[in-house]
């Protein structure tokens, strides 16, 4: 008996080290595929030398959509079709703020509307300025204070913060509430320092949230906001003009693409991965989020030339609409629900083509550990990390299905430098980052379909 039981050990020792040797074998496949393959970069390259300022509603838009379509059909995708959806949109021609001084010249400052922003008169808005730290601020100077003035947000960016998302997610709140309660107050526009990192003349855009009363938004690059904090230092009584020239437009007909390869087991289990197309108006949009885009996509493809029998359907989805309204990943969660779908992860890729660095989960403790039991296969290539943690915006909706929810993470450092501004450009893109995030990611995807999460 002591000698069987010896017996059975070495043959389940045997078999393991033989799967992991296989499973080795065939992760290096993956990556050498994706290191030796330029089609995400020169996707890429096409969306923003071709396609850039994709905002939701734009022409560019659509051609972008149009773009990754004959892609996916050229690439022999399993079905490939457009989800129709309606939604709001907005678009900004022009923005511009000068300083006026009590003594001296005017001064421009690099500017671009916050969307979305309302317009102002055609002779813009002229007032005082007057500079805040916080929102806090607003409210304790109340309405006597406020009322009639230009606020100017200008809390600077915390480099304490070692994960730059940390630092976004604790200055954002000036762009994203600010003009919002800036109005509860009477204030008649706003300016808000770009929420960067970097010190530049690079203005930064992004969404600001309005209830009803909508008064127009501008960011202002830091090299400016410093410009004019000293101005009003000099000089507490300098005014400033502003002037937007935007529209709302009440409703749009817009798409998200999907494109899919059945799975041969379980194709009634969809894994999604995907990314955002659209970008802000002011910017190619390479990181945010092209490279998504053109990275998940590339799963589809390193599927189909390895010939990879996946269990699953693995479907790829282009997103409409997440800077602006997030109205695509809504269309999106709405029409698995009402299909009756059942997703059995989704992977959001919107940490821009960095060094990899990690995948954070949101669902169940058990599912998490899972996952992360998957570490040791993608350390070799740069995942240092797999743990709980942020999903991502697009597939957010799907949370309330039950779907496991996962991103991509990347060397963040850099990527707050070119965020929602006209930096943010294919020149900006390392070849070699971008293909490790397309191994990174296609791996993953081959780890969950094959073994699961359960």
């Amino acid at each position: 008996m002591k000698h069987l039981t010896i017996a059975l050990f070495l043959v389940l020792i045997t078999t393991s080290i033989r799967a992991q040797d296989e499973e080795t074998t065939q992760i290096k496949l993956i990556f050498d595929n994706a290191l030796t393959r330029q089609e995400a970069y020169h996707n890429l390259e096409y969306l923003c030398t071709e396609a850039p300022d994709r905002l939701v509603g734009s022409e560019n838009s659509l051609k972008a959509i149009e773009y990754m379509k004959q892609y996916f059909n050229a690439l022999g995708a399993d079905s490939v079709y457009l989800q129709e959806f309606h939604t709001p949109a907005w678009k900004c021609d022009s923005s511009s703020v000068w300083i006026i001084p009590q003594s001296g010249k005017p001064v421009m400052l690099h500017t671009d509307a916050l969307g979305p922003s309302p317009a102002t008169p055609m002779e813009g808005i002229m007032a005082e300025v007057i500079e805040v730290k916080s929102l806090d601020e607003v409210e304790k100077l109340g309405k006597e204070v406020i009322s009639g003035k230009i606020v100017f947000y200008n809390r600077k960016w915390n480099p304490a913060f070692i994960r730059t998302f940390e630092g976004y997610g604790d200055a954002v709140d000036q762009r994203a509430r600010g003009p919002e309660k800036a109005a509860e107050y009477g204030a008649v526009a706003v300016i808000v320092r770009s929420v960067t990192n970097s010190t530049d003349h690079f203005p930064h855009t992004g969404n600001t949230h309005y209830s009803n009363n909508k008064i127009p938004a501008v960011a202002i690059s830091t090299l400016d906001a410093d410009l004019l904090s000293e101005q009003l230092q000099k000089e507490p009584k300098t005014t400033a003009k502003v002037y937007v020239d935007s529209e709302d437009i009440p409703e749009t007909i817009t798409y998200n693409l999907i494109a899919e390869i059945k799975g041969k087991e379980k194709p009634e289990e969809i894994i999604v991965v995907g990314g955002h197309i659209d970008s802000w108006f002011n910017t190619p949009g390479a990181h945010d989020d092209g490279a998504g885009v053109v990275m998940t996509s590339d799963v589809l493809r390193i599927f189909k030339e390895l010939n990879i029998n996946n269990k699953r359907t693995i479907r790829a989805v282009v997103y409409m609409d997440e800077e602006l309204y997030q109205s695509g990943g809504k269309a999106y969660a709405l029409m698995v629900k009402n299909n009756g779908e059942k997703h059995y992860l989704a992977l959001e890729a919107d940490a821009g083509a960095f060094t990899p660095r990690m995948f954070t989960i949101n669902a169940s403790e058990e599912t998490v550990g899972r996952i992360a039991a998957f570490l040791p296969y993608l350390k070799p290539y740069g995942i240092d990390e797999i743990k709980a943690g942020w999903g991502g915006v697009d597939i957010g909706p799907l949370k309330e299905l039950g779907v496991p929810l996962m991103a991509y993470g990347t060397d963040s450092q850099r990527y707050f430098d070119m965020h929602h501004s006209a930096n943010d450009t294919f020149d900006k893109i390392n070849l070699r980052e971008l293909q490790l995030g397309c191994g990174c990611i296609a791996t993953m995807i081959y780890l969950v379909d094959k073994y699961g999460v359960e």
